[in-house]
């Protein structure tokens, strides 16, 4: 790719341990969701071809995982402080984060 640039692991704005602390901290109010061969789509492109069925979330995305992450994220930096969160979106994001809001205890406003 033209103008691309690799950057070490260690320069990446997420890393391995973030990734596992955040599945443990999730895991309670996520869907597990494996991923699945599609065969048909395998050999379409003549490549190994896994499709994760997200859908399947309360949801009905991936936002779900990111959304629960950053509230309980921010419950742990904030503490009893934390008030509330504000979501600028209509869309999965916002629906997951009212969701897992509600679960979590946390008042969320969308806009």
């Amino acid at each position: 790719i033209v103008g691309r640039t690799e950057r070490p692991l260690e320069e990446l704005p997420v890393n391995f341990s973030d990734i596992s602390r955040a599945k443990v901290a999730i895991r309670d109010g996520i869907v597990r969701t494996e991923c699945r061969k599609s065969f048909f789509l395998s050999e379409l492109i003549g490549a190994n071809i896994y499709l994760k069925p997200e859908f399947r979330q309360f949801t009905g995305s991936f936002k779900e995982r990111g959304a629960r992450n950053a509230i309980i994220q921010l419950m742990n930096e904030k503490g009893s402080s934390l008030t509330g969160v504000i979501a600028a979106s209509a869309g999965n994001h916002a629906l997951a984060l009212a969701y897992h809001g509600k679960e979590l205890g946390v008042p969320v406003t969308v806009v």
